[in-house]
């Protein structure tokens, strides 16, 4: 062997021995949903956010609409879907989910934000929606506000 292969033949060697090893990066471990071989942040897969223990992934299709548009109408629909959910669970009586509904709007309104977000390749928007209490504590507000037993 010549003495200008060697120092290929080791560099070679190097990179083969750096390609085997795991790669541990917050992007590798997640993919977007709708773009499977594309990495996406580590939210996407774990949503896990301090300080936000009650949180959802969404996703807004590719629209004409601005981001900021698609931003506002994905965080109201979950908004309106967590106050139709809860009030119909913690409420039997018609007047008590009114009431409590119209209660979880104004609180939902003041208090749910978009953490994180991101657009995948193929234009979907993903939101993660978080609520800074937990399910909890919301309840105990909402019956305070709203007794069940004045229903």
């Amino acid at each position: 062997m010549n003495r200008s292969a060697v120092p290929i033949l080791l560099g070679l060697l190097t990179l083969s021995a750096c390609s085997s090893q795991p790669v541990d990066t917050e992007v590798t471990r997640c993919v977007f949903a709708d773009s499977p071989r594309t990495p996406a942040p580590a939210f996407m897969c774990d949503p896990n956010i301090t300080g936000f223990p009650v949180t959802v992934l969404l996703a807004s299709e590719p629209s004409s609409d601005s981001v900021s548009a698609r931003i506002e109408q994905t965080l109201s629909n979950q908004i309106s879907l967590w106050a139709m959910d809860w009030s119909q669970a913690w409420y039997t009586s018609e007047v008590g989910q009114q009431a409590a509904h119209a209660f979880l709007m104004s609180v939902l309104s003041d208090e749910a934000r978009v953490v994180r977000s991101r657009t995948s390749p193929k234009g979907f928007l993903w939101l993660l929606v978080g609520l800074p209490m937990t399910v909890a504590n919301l309840q105990s507000m909402t019956l305070d506000a709203v007794p069940l037993t004045q229903l």
